[in-house]
């Protein structure tokens, strides 16, 4: 039988005629050498080849600094657009990588020479990074926190493993010559740049110093455990160190990089923690929408969860009385069954009519309307969506005005009288004791110094008011302001 194709370190599978003790060690054997083999790291590894790959690209000067700049540029971009796409390509032609891998490398061979080098190295692409990113974002005429940037501000536990697991393919794809298709991956995985950029907003916005010290924090991470990664396959392949240090002093100094390597990773697991909280409440929160709320939530603006201190809140911003005060306790009772306790309901009615919320129930309604089967429920849902709509339109067209309404009748008014000096405009109750009413209009008028015409020009004002709020009675009070 033709061996050319067999592994040498499997033993011959031909133990047919061979007694069962023998069979089993055999067998056993070549189940051991079969995941060696699987698993090892060594086998075609040009170790001193790898340490001249990392050692020759370890630099940012010349056309590795003009890459950095153009990709920290790119991704800034992308961070302001809140496009992953665009930040996504800006990482892809960064050199970040390769000093954090030098460091690492040179921890592990004990060259001291090369780890200065590569610190110096990664200090220059620190300045870079920053100052471009900086000066970006000082110029950009936008500055919101978009929410890519709001990702690199929160580092948790989940990120140093990723950042350890990407460091680990990055010296593994060195070392096995499949750099071209590994690295970007690693380089896209890891993140090492976009919180760089976030950390250049922070500083260009002054005011928000936590983005900056969060953001920073987590490239620091993602750098550390690139760098340890490296130093662990380095030394688990055991690359030819350029000095050797004795016994106890190279035990030492794996001790104080697992003391080190704690205490960088102890506030992503802080972090973790709060945002699995946040992320655990608001599920929550979403359920008790859902299953409580149900099918009043078509009458639900907005809702807010307010951490406090002690009592954490829940704000519903409704429209109508379909959701009312006296569900609070209901409501408060659900949320401490789903596991939400010390929270209590707030109930705010809002007069701020969104128009796109008309639209999207619009919008529905025609879907719904498309629907051919379960009839019964179409209907129902078309009809409570109608209503929510008409409910709406006639808060806009109702006796309330906003700011821009408000200010257009003032600009009219002072048009038709030069020495109006001030109005005031409310929505008013009366009771005559015989019959109630509300939504009166009150208008209080002020005027500068004393007029004969005042009379005249009240009854004019009172029918343009009447013709203004469309036949309602306005209640107009006139005060004089002395001069």
């Amino acid at each position: 039988m033709s061996k050319e194709n067999e592994n040498p370190n499997i033993p011959d599978q031909n133990i047919a005629n061979e007694p069962t003790t023998t069979k089993l060690f055999k067998a056993k054997e070549y189940y051991k050498a079969f995941i060696l083999d699987v698993i090892d790291l060594e086998h075609g590894v040009d170790k001193r080849a790898v340490i001249t790959e990392i050692k020759s690209k370890n630099n940012m000067s010349g056309a590795n600094a003009w890459m950095l700049m153009c990709s920290i540029v790119i991704a800034s971009i992308g961070l302001d657009l809140d496009s992953q796409a665009v930040i996504i390509g800006a990482m892809l032609i960064s050199p970040l990588m390769s000093p954090i891998l030098g460091i690492g490398l040179s921890v592990g061979i004990n060259d001291v020479q090369s780890l200065k080098k590569s610190l110096s190295h990664f200090a220059i692409a620190i300045v870079i990074a920053l100052l471009t990113s900086t000066i970006y974002f000082y110029l950009s005429p936008f500055d919101q926190i978009t929410p890519q940037i709001k990702a690199r501000t929160e580092p948790t536990f989940l990120d140093v493993l990723i950042a350890f697991f990407g460091g680990l393919a990055g010296i593994i794809s060195y070392a096995r010559k499949d750099i071209s298709t590994t690295i970007p991956g690693v380089a896209i995985a890891t993140a090492l740049m976009p919180p760089l950029c976030v950390t250049g907003f922070g500083i260009a916005n002054a005011e928000n110093w936590d983005v900056a010290l969060s953001s920073f924090y987590l490239f620091f991470v993602n750098t550390f455990f690139v760098a340890l990664a490296t130093f662990i396959i380095v030394r688990f392949l055991k690359f030819p160190r350029t000095n050797f240090l004795d016994e106890k002093a190279n035990k030492r100094n794996l001790i104080y990089m697992a003391i080190f390597s704690l205490i960088v990773a102890i506030p992503s697991f802080i972090i973790f923690s709060k945002v699995f909280n946040r992320i655990t409440s608001e599920a929550k929160i979403e359920e008790f929408v859902d299953k409580v709320i149900a099918e009043d939530r078509i009458y639900l603006d907005d809702y807010e969860y307010i951490v406090g201190d002690s009592t954490n809140r829940l704000m519903l911003k409704v429209y109508g009385d379909k959701i009312s005060i006296a569900d609070i306790p209901t409501y408060n009772k659900q949320l401490t069954e789903i596991g939400l306790k010390n929270t209590i309901v707030q109930i705010i009615p809002t007069s701020e009519i969104n128009l796109d919320r008309i639209n999207q129930l619009q919008s529905e309604i025609n879907g719904v309307q498309q629907m051919t089967d379960k009839l019964s429920i179409i209907q129902k849902e078309k009809a409570e969506k109608e209503q929510v709509i008409d409910f709406l339109k006639d808060e806009i067209n109702s006796l309330r005005l906003d700011s821009t309404e408000f200010s257009k009748l003032c600009s009219e008014l002072k048009a038709l009288y030069g020495d109006i000096s001030s109005v005031n405009y409310a929505n008013g109750q009366r009771f005559d004791y015989t019959t109630y009413s509300e939504k009166q209009p009150i208008v209080i008028i002020e005027w500068e110094g004393k007029d004969r015409n005042r009379n005249s020009k009240q009854d004019q004002i009172n029918a343009f008011l009447k013709a203004r709020f469309e036949g309602a009675e306005v209640k107009v009070v006139h005060e004089i302001r002395s001069k």
